[in-house]
C-alpha cells in the first residue's frame, strides 16, 4: 500500500507548524530577556585527550596566518600610499581604483604595526624651488644655450610648433629634435619620420628608462621587490654626446644650459629624468588615476654634469581661440586627443573629440579592433552606433546609447588599448649608426599581430602662437599656469563632485533629477505612529537597566 498522505494531513501539518512558529515569535517579543543570536563555541572539552597539543598547534596555525596576511598587505601597500601622497595635486577627476587603494592604504597601516619592517634610508634631494627670473617662457628661452623640442614619435608634425622654432631660430639658439615613445610605434614609421625630420634639424630616436614610465595605481603582483631600472633608457647615449659637444664650444665658465620644452604630456620630465638616471622629477600615472599627465607646473633646473645644466618646463600654451566655428571644434577636439590629459572619458560632449579621431583612423583598423561591420569612411555615427551594438549599449524603448558608445572609446584612447601611429612621408632609409635602435623596435607586423593597431593620417605643424609672455604663477596668486587652451574649459568641464561621488556615473541629467527625488524625499514629514503600535509599547513594561542571561 501507498505511505503518501492525503493533501488534507499535509496541510494540516503546515498549519500547526506556522501557527507555532507565530506564537513562538510572539513570545519573544514580549520576553524582555537578551538572547544572543550567535552560536558559543563550546571549545574542547576538558576530558578530551591531548587537549593541550590540539590548543598549541592552532595557537600556531594562527600566528603564521597572522604574519602571512600581514605581509602580504605590506607588499601590496607600498605602491598604493606612494599614489596616495600625491593627494596634494588632485585635479578634480575621481580614479575608478579609489576604493582599492583606500582600502589598501588603511590594510597597509595596520600591517607596518603587526609587523615593522626596517628599510635602507635614501638619499632626499633638495626640494625644487622656482627661479623668479623664470617667470616666463621668453625668459627660460633667453636664458638656453640650446633647446631640445620633445616630439611623440606616433605623430610628430603635430607636437612641433612653427612658431616656437622660429623663436628660437631667430635668438641663434641651438635645436634639437626629440622623437619619444618610440616603443609605442612601428619601426617602419619611426624610421620614416626620423629620416624626414633630420633633414631640417638635428634628431633623435629616445625612448625613457623604465623608472620613468608611468605606472598604474595599483601595480600587478609579481614576485620579488625588483625596482624598475633608472638606466635602461634607449637613445639617451647619443644625445647627451651631442649636448657635450654643443657645451665644449661655449666659451666661458657658465655651464651649457638646455631647456626642455614640448606640448603636454610629450614626455619632457620623463626625457630629464632619464639622462640624470634617477627620478629627479616628478612624472605622471596613468589615465586611471587621481592625478592627470600635467605634472610640472613651474620651470625646474637640474644639472647633468659640471657643463650641462638642463631646465624642464611645463607644457606649451597657445593663444586662444577667438571663434567658435567648425575648424576652432576641431582644433580643441584634436588637442584633447593629443593632449590626453586626466580622464577625457567624462567629458561632457564626447562625441566631438571621437569624430577628430574616426576622420583620421582608418576604417579596416576601427573595424578589426571592434569587431564592427563595414561602415562609411567618416561617417562617426555610423561608427559609433557599430560600438554601442557591439558592447551592448541600449537604452529604453531600444535607443542607441551613442554618448557611452563615445565615453568607451575615449577610455580606451586614453589607457593605451587603441595603439595609434602615423606613417611619415616616403624617404630613404634610417642611417646605419641608428640601426641599433630600431632593431630593439616591433615591425608593424608584430604589433598588428598584437591587436589595437590603428593607422591615423599625419597631422600638421601647429601654426598657433605660443604664448611666451604668460607667467607660470601669476603675481596675484593665481593658479599656477598648466599649458592649457582656455578655450578648453567648456569642453573639459565635468561635475567633479559627481564623478567624485558617484564614480562611474555617465548621464547627468538623471543624476541631477535623483538628487531632486532624495531633496523632495528628505523635506516630507515623517508619519505620525499608529495608534496600535502606540498602545502596543505603552503596554509594554520597561525595559530592565541591565541585560542579564541565564544560563
Amino acid at each position: 500500500t501507498s505511505k503518501r498522505g492525503t493533501t488534507h494531513d499535509r496541510r494540516k501539518v503546515h498549519n500547526k507548524i506556522k501557527e507555532g512558529k507565530k506564537k513562538k515569535a510572539k513570545a519573544a517579543k514580549k520576553d524582555t530577556q537578551w538572547k544572543s543570536k550567535q552560536k558559543k563555541d563550546p571549545g574542547i572539552p576538558n576530558n578530551f585527550p591531548f587537549k593541550d597539543q590540539l590548543l598549541a598547534e592552532v595557537a600556531e596555525q594562527r600566528r603564521i596566518k597572522a604574519e602571512r596576511k600581514a605581509a602580504d598587505l605590506l607588499a601590496a601597500g607600498q605602491d598604493a600610499a606612494a599614489e596616495l601622497s600625491d593627494d596634494g595635486d588632485f585635479d578634480g577627476v575621481g580614479s575608478i581604483s579609489a576604493k582599492k587603494l583606500n582600502v589598501a592604504a588603511f590594510t597597509m597601516r595596520d600591517a607596518k604595526r603587526a609587523a615593522p619592517v626596517v628599510e635602507e634610508e635614501e638619499e632626499e634631494d633638495a626640494p625644487m624651488l622656482m627661479d623668479p627670473e623664470l617667470a616666463t617662457l621668453r625668459a627660460v628661452l633667453d636664458k638656453a644655450d640650446a633647446v631640445i623640442e620633445v616630439l611623440d614619435a606616433r605623430d610628430p608634425q603635430t607636437f612641433r610648433s612653427a612658431a616656437l622654432e622660429k623663436h628660437i631660430m631667430e635668438g641663434n639658439k641651438k635645436l634639437m629634435l626629440v622623437l619619444n615613445k618610440i616603443d609605442l610605434c612601428p619601426r617602419e614609421a619611426v624610421a620614416a619620420w626620423y629620416s624626414h625630420l633630420r633633414g631640417e634639424q638635428p634628431t633623435f630616436l629616445f625612448r625613457s628608462a623604465s623608472s620613468c614610465l608611468p605606472v598604474a595605481p595599483i601595480a600587478p603582483d609579481v614576485k620579488g621587490k625588483a625596482k624598475a631600472s633608472t638606466n635602461d633608457a634607449i637613445g639617451a647615449g647619443a644625445i647627451l654626446d651631442q649636448l657635450r659637444s654643443w657645451a665644449a664650444e661655449k666659451k666661458g665658465d657658465t655651464p651649457f644650459t638646455v631647456a626642455v620644452v614640448g606640448v603636454t604630456n610629450s614626455g619632457k620630465s620623463s626625457l630629464v629624468n632619464s639622462l640624470l638616471k634617477k627620478s629627479a622629477l616628478p612624472v605622471y600615472t596613468l589615465a586611471t588615476s587621481s592625478r592627470g599627465p600635467t605634472t610640472t607646473e613651474v620651470p625646474q633646473e637640474v644639472s647633468l654634469d659640471a657643463t650641462l645644466s638642463v631646465l624642464d618646463t611645463p607644457g606649451l600654451a597657445w593663444t586662444p581661440l577667438s571663434s567658435d566655428d567648425d575648424s576652432a571644434n576641431a582644433v580643441r577636439a584634436r588637442d584633447i586627443l593629443m593632449r590626453n590629459k586626466g580622464r577625457i572619458d567624462r567629458l561632457k560632449d564626447p562625441e566631438p573629440a571621437v569624430e577628430n579621431f574616426v576622420s583620421r583612423a582608418t576604417t579596416e583598423d576601427l573595424m578589426l579592433l571592434y569587431s564592427l561591420p563595414a561602415f562609411i569612411k567618416d561617417d562617426s555615427e555610423a561608427f559609433l552606433k557599430g560600438v554601442a551594438r557591439a558592447k551592448q549599449l541600449i537604452k529604453k524603448h531600444g535607443a542607441i546609447d551613442l554618448t557611452t558608445a563615445a565615453r568607451v572609446v575615449l577610455r580606451d584612447w586614453s589607457t593605451g588599448r587603441i595603439k595609434w601611429y602615423t606613417p611619415g612621408p616616403a624617404a630613404a632609409d634610417a642611417a646605419q649608426a641608428d640601426e641599433a635602435i630600431l632593431s630593439r623596435l616591433s615591425t608593424r607586423k608584430e604589433l598588428r599581430r598584437a591587436g589595437g593597431l590603428v593607422k591615423l593620417t599625419p597631422g600638421t605643424v601647429e601654426t598657433r602662437t605660443v604664448d611666451l609672455e604668460a607667467p607660470w604663477v601669476h603675481v596675484t596668486g593665481a593658479p599656477v599656469r598648466t599649458g592649457e587652451d582656455d578655450d578648453d574649459d567648456d569642453w573639459e568641464d565635468v561635475d567633479e563632485d559627481e564623478d567624485m561621488d558617484d564614480g562611474e556615473s555617465e548621464d547627468g541629467e538623471m543624476d541631477e533629477d535623483e538628487e531632486d527625488d532624495e531633496d523632495e524625499e528628505e523635506e516630507l514629514p515623517a508619519p505620525p505612529p499608529k495608534r496600535k503600535r502606540q498602545a502596543g509599547d505603552q503596554s509594554l513594561p520597561p525595559p530592565p537597566a541591565k541585560k542579564v542571561a541565564f544560563a
